[in-house]
């Protein structure tokens, strides 16, 4: 899910044992491991305002997971006000609907998210990486500091 513009910082976790050790039940997105299952949590938030995520839904396979978590993040990606975290998306849309317009949609609905957000991975690039072959000459000329430009 990296490289790709979303409307705010996203933090995820994944845990499988009983001690929380990730606090993913505290992140945008996070994986609950449990015996023969996961739970897939969304819109939670440990800063400023701590919040427990929502129980987006409960799967069987790692798999599973993964995708559930895959069409919340296009989801919120396109839906979201710039600016907005998880955790205020989904409390002003609230669970249910997220649940409905993600997991719970069509299979079409679904196959349209994630081809959306496969072409979104396709296009992206390592914002990094263009320090190898910058844009313009100048894009990372040092900038000096404006007492030396004075001086």
């Amino acid at each position: 899910m990296e490289n790709l513009y979303i409307p705010h910082k996203l933090k995820m976790g994944a845990f499988g044992c009983p001690r929380n050790c990730s606090e993913a039940t505290v992140k945008d997105i996070g994986l609950v491991g449990q015996e023969g299952s996961w739970q897939v949590v969304v819109g939670g938030a440990a800063g400023k305002k701590v919040r427990k995520a929502d129980l987006l839904v409960t799967v069987e396979t790692t798999e599973e997971a993964l995708q559930a978590a895959t069409l919340f993040f296009q989801y919120y990606r396109e839906n979201a006000n710039f600016l907005e975290r998880t955790y205020d998306f989904v409390e002003r849309l609230g669970i249910e609907k997220v649940r409905r317009e993600t997991v719970y949609a069509p299979l079409a609905v679904q196959q349209g998210l994630r081809e959306r957000y496969r072409r979104s991975k396709r296009l992206s690039q390592d914002a990094w990486l263009e320090g190898d072959t910058p844009r313009h000459p100048t894009q990372f000329v040092q900038i000096e500091p404006l007492e030396k430009v004075q001086a």
